[in-house]
Formats: structure tokens, C-alpha cells, sequence
């Protein structure tokens, strides 16, 4: 049975041109209780792709329309992917608390400006020092700011820069992903398992199984799952996958969130 899908990209989005109906459609076609629409907000991002700052006063009341007229079948959630940087507190404040969102990623697309998935953030890093300044960046955004829902595909930095960079020691890394979990629990703030890097190449979600079953082991219990899709096909793509390995660690429920209040729903 699926439940949720939070974690989902539509035509307000900078990397997207799939429309809210067909998206809609497609999650009542899966039976899906809920789904978050949680199109992009990266403000100072030297980027070269379009512009991936939601139009906030068209976006939100399109959203709470069609909450409004699927709430007998469908609980569409009011969300956004928040691109944080560490000097953008008072801007992510500003803009956060100006609209009733019910579910705030907090992501980390970019790094003293430069879009992480450019070939410039990797020039001159070696794969331990790209993927540390990542993590660096992660517990320096959530200690700027706390007022998200998750902290979304925790490790995706191996997406990108290459085969060279695609692996991750973890071991050389686990001091900065401890003080992360650490944090995020101190804060009863969660995590995000992001499937979508099955669809890109890695054959696993964001974050890998070891981190979520530590944050889980130290005491963690906001969790949340998100396809990451842009297109109303990969909605809930391989989320079974993360069903059993979640069953199998022993974790029985999974977030949901309104207006940022969390709650929680049986895995099966």
C-alpha cells in the first residue's frame, strides 16, 4: 500500500514541465493518500540550467485550489524545496513564513553560490574534499536555520562531478554525518529518503541504508519519503524498495506533515 509521496516537482519548477493535473492524476491512479508538491527555491545560485525560484503568488494559490477541490480523495500538501545557503537565514525566514506551507525541505543545491552540480564547485577538490565541504555545508545551513520539516536526500553530492566523485568514503566523512544526525534529532527535525538515485545510476536512495539506520539507532523518528520526480511517472517510483528495507530495521511509521505540524502514519 503507498502512502505518501513527498518529494514532488511540477511545471512551477525550474527543472519541470509536468503539469499539477497530470500529477494529481496520477497519484489518485496509485492510490497514494497524500503527495507534497515541493517545487524549487534556490535564491543566489550561480546556476547554468533555467531559473529555479518558484513564482510564489501563482504557485500557492494553485496549490491550495486543488487541495481545496481533491481533499475528498487526495491530501495535496503546500511544500517547497528550500535551497539553503549558510548566510540566507534571514531571507529563508522571510520568505518561509510568509505562505502556510505545510512541508519545508531544507536542501543543499549550491555552495557559496555555485550549483553543486556544476563542474566548477569539483575544480581543484579531491572526492573526500568536495564531499566534506558538502557536509560541512549541510550542519552549517541547519544551525543558521531551523524552522524545515527534513533535511532532504542527505549524500546526493555523488550525483554529480563525475565517476571520479561518485563513490563516498563514509568512514572519513561519519564525524560530520553524526553531527548532522545529532542535530536534526536535538532539533525533532527529520530526514528525507529520496529514491530518485535509483533512476540516476547509483542503485540506491539519498541517503545510503547506513545513514538512515543510524539515524534511527540514535533515536531519530520524523521520516519521510520522496520520489524527487518531475515527471508524473517516477511518482512513488521504487518506494517498495524502501518500504521493506525501513520494515526490516524495524521503523513502523513514517511522517506526515500540516501547516509543519508532524504526525505520523503506519508503515503497513
Amino acid at each position: 500500500m503507498l502512502i505518501s509521496d513527498y518529494h514532488v516537482h511540477s511545471e512551477f519548477s525550474g527543472d519541470s514541465t509536468e503539469k499539477l493535473e497530470n500529477i494529481i492524476k496520477r497519484a489518485k491512479e496509485l492510490g497514494l493518500q497524500e503527495i507534497a508538491i515541493t517545487d524549487h527555491y534556490d535564491y543566489d545560485m550561480k546556476a547554468n540550467h533555467e531559473d529555479f525560484i518558484v513564482d510564489l503568488k501563482n504557485y500557492v494559490p494553485k496549490i491550495l485550489e486543488l487541495k481545496d477541490m481533491n481533499k475528498k480523495e487526495l491530501d495535496i500538501k503546500l511544500g517547497i524545496e528550500f535551497g539553503m545557503q549558510g548566510h540566507l537565514g534571514d531571507h529563508a525566514r522571510k520568505i518561509l513564513n510568509a505562505y502556510p506551507f505545510d512541508y519545508v525541505l531544507s536542501s543543499v543545491h549550491s555552495i557559496e553560490t555555485i550549483d553543486i552540480s556544476l563542474p566548477e564547485y569539483f575544480k581543484g577538490k579531491t572526492p573526500l574534499e568536495a564531499h566534506r565541504r558538502y557536509f560541512e555545508s549541510v550542519l552549517e545551513n541547519i544551525n543558521t536555520y531551523d524552522d524545515f520539516s527534513v533535511c532532504s536526500h542527505l549524500d546526493f553530492v555523488t550525483r554529480y562531478g563525475g565517476n571520479d566523485y561518485r563513490h563516498m568514503d563514509y568512514k572519513k566523512n561519519w564525524d560530520l554525518i553524526e553531527a548532522i544526525l545529532k542535530k536534526l534529532i536535538s532539533m525533532n527535525r527529520g530526514i528525507e529518503i529520496n529514491t530518485s538515485g535509483f533512476r540516476y545510476g547509483e542503485n540506491r536512495f539519498y541517503p545510503c541504508e547506513d545513514i538512515v539506520k543510524e539515524y534511527y539507532r540514535l533515536g531519530g523518528e520524523i521520516l519521510t519519503i520522496g520520489s524527487d520526480a518531475h515527471r508524473a511517472e517516477h511518482i512513488a517510483m521504487d518506494f517498495s524498495k524502501v518500504y521493506d528495507f525501513l520494515e526490516s530495521i524495524g521503523v513502523k511509521y513514517i511522517s506526515s506533515f500540516n501547516k509543519k505540524e508532524v504526525t505520523f502514519k503506519k508503515l503497513k
